[in-house]
């Protein structure tokens, strides 16, 4: 018993079992991880979105001396569109997440259909990029004729690469809930919060102190008027309710029972 008293249970909270996870990897592979890979992939994205929303705009993505001035600006805003649903996606990824933990239904599937149609696009984007150029391999052959899919127009290679960048994705949103980067504009808010909360309980402490002191006040008063009628307070308590009444309208005073 004293030692459950003396050493409480203590129960990890979700950053701390992150921080836990992340000691297991060396430094320079969290290093990596937080400061490069996340970059890495929104470039692949907005590499991969930008080819698809480029394709007949210019007839050659790879003879850019033809473009002209004015499909060149088409083409480089193309591409920082990309990025820019690229970098949509992995904030609704993160966002959905987010929301499902806290239970807000409405704003999870909000973000979690955004996430979808992004990863859509971004899938049928890969397969139509690679299904024109890349061949089955052996191991796409066997998968197709033990599938009965003789002369498919892609590959299992494709889809498993078309769906690999999506995927990273989405489950980013899931590996980074753990981890709470508290900027200056959140410290300062839980700042205000907590003023706000002091400020209300000095406010409450007071309005209860004048409570009090009212209460004291009666209590003075009602032990004058008791001893001015002759009855102690300690007589009062005995007598429970019994405390002397004013007289009735008709000049005749309560009966005692």
């Amino acid at each position: 018993m004293m030692a459950d008293e003396t050493n409480p249970p203590h129960h990890t909270p979700a950053r701390d079992r992150y921080e836990e996870a992340a000691h297991v990897l060396p430094r320079w592979v969290n290093f990596i991880i937080e400061n490069w890979l996340l970059t890495f992939l929104l470039l692949a994205e907005a590499y991969l979105l930008g080819t698809l929303m480029t394709l007949g705009w210019v007839k050659d993505i790879e003879s850019p001396g033809q473009w002209g001035w004015y499909h060149t600006i088409g083409v480089v805003l193309f591409f920082a569109a990309g990025a820019t649903a690229a970098g949509v996606a992995l904030r609704c990824s993160v966002a959905s997440v987010g929301a499902f933990k806290r239970r807000e239904w409405g704003f999870a599937c909000f973000n979690f259909l955004g996430l979808v149609v992004f990863s859509g696009v971004e899938i049928w984007a890969s397969l139509s990029e690679r299904s024109a150029n890349l061949l089955p391999s052996p191991a796409d052959t066997a998968v197709l004729d033990a599938l009965h899919l003789h002369g498919a127009p892609i590959s299992p290679t494709v889809v498993m690469v078309a769906v690999l960048l999506p995927f990273a994705s989405i489950y980013y949103g899931f590996s980074q809930q753990g981890r709470v980067h508290e900027t200056e504009a959140d410290l300062a808010e839980r700042q205000r919060k907590l003023a706000a909360d002091l400020e209300e309980k000095r406010m409450r402490a007071e309005a209860n102190a004048e409570i009090r002191a009212a209460q004291a006040r009666g209590v003075r008063k009602l032990a004058q008027a008791l001893r001015q009628d002759g009855t102690t307070p300690r007589q009062a308590d005995n007598a429970g309710e019994d405390v002397p009444l004013l007289p009735l309208a008709n000049g005749h005073g309560p009966k005692s029972s």
